[in-house]
């Protein structure tokens, strides 16, 4: 399927699911905080939508993460270079990661549905490759009703060999109760991991939602 066929599949699922709820283009669009013209746009395949966008949707017309696999592919998914012809020879001699800390949110924090927060973890560079231009992907659906939602990527700080850096990702937890497990790897501009036969997990965090539990006191867990 071609982008321009993809972003229509999504686009009509998305006015699929807000003419079910029975809203109009106007209420969503002032619901969403975007305009009427480029919802309109969206949803007839002519713009692509944000993460927040889809976000809304899936959140407030019970999408139930069936909008976040089309969105993944055609829109944040990683789109390869067309002069990379052949797979990196990656792990690369001399790159090394080492686990420091979880500098917020520990494992098993328990929160309210739809709360938003900030997740932190530090790694260091134990190696004697520079990390530069290297992102933190997110593996599998990122969000749904029992799946936090989170941006698909976000860029990791250059890191120079012997240096620590916090990799920051923006969250928003699962709407249904339950015990979520999330797992990141990281990897290059055009998605291909750097550590593709070992860290296999990534990094992960598991938090806990439970519908009456109070908002938690986030704070930092270490020093910076």
């Amino acid at each position: 399927m071609s982008r321009e066929s993809a972003l229509e599949t999504l686009g009509e699922t998305m006015r699929h699911l807000r003419t079910a709820n029975g809203t109009s283009l106007t209420a969503a669009a002032l619901a969403a905080g975007v305009s009427k013209g480029h919802l309109s746009n969206v949803e007839r395949g002519r713009d692509s939508p944000s993460w927040d966008l889809i976000d809304f949707y899936e959140a407030s017309y019970g999408g139930d993460g069936q909008l976040w696999s089309t969105y993944v592919e055609t829109v944040a998914g990683p789109r390869r270079r067309q002069q990379r012809t052949a797979h990196p020879a990656y792990p690369i001699a001399g790159d090394e990661s080492a686990f420091v800390a979880d500098v917020t949110v520990p494992d098993g924090t328990v929160m309210p549905p739809g709360f938003r927060f900030e997740k932190v973890w530090r790694l260091r560079n134990t190696g004697t490759v520079p990390w530069i231009g290297r992102h933190l992907r997110r593996l599998g659906a990122p969000g749904g009703l029992g799946i936090p939602s989170s941006p698909v990527r976000v860029r990791i700080a250059d890191t120079m060999p012997g240096e620590t850096v916090d990799i920051r990702v923006p969250l928003k937890s699962h709407i249904l109760p339950g015990t979520a497990e999330i797992h990141w790897k990281m990897v290059d501009e055009d998605g291909f991991e750097f550590f593709p036969d070992r860290y296999y997990q990534g990094i992960f965090m598991i938090i806990v939602v439970e519908a009456r539990a109070p908002a938690p006191i986030l704070q930092r867990l270490v020093p910076d």
